[in-house]
């Protein structure tokens, strides 16, 4: 999981990251070393599935708006609805 807090942290403080998830994810992810299930939940910004792999709420939540989720679209699916 630190992996995956690593990326989240590193996203929100970084927009030029962001954008570079948001063009490549697959080569941003490779660098982050993730794999499997957690590479599949960040790919798809699958807030649910890294929430309930016990990913920082605080992180998720920031990382999510700062690659352009809409807040509504980010409580929905933490909540396992979709919007």
């Amino acid at each position: 999981m630190y992996a995956v807090h690593k990326l989240l942290w590193d996203i929100r403080r970084e927009p030029a990251l962001a954008d570079r998830f948001r063009s490549d994810p697959d080569a941003l992810l490779d660098d982050y070393g993730l794999t499997g299930r957690e590479r599949d939940a960040m790919r798809g910004l699958d807030v649910k599935s890294l929430y309930d792999a016990g990913a920082n709420p605080y992180l998720l939540y920031f990382c999510a708006l700062q690659l352009g989720m809409p807040r509504q679209d980010y409580y929905a699916r933490i909540r396992g609805e979709r919007p």
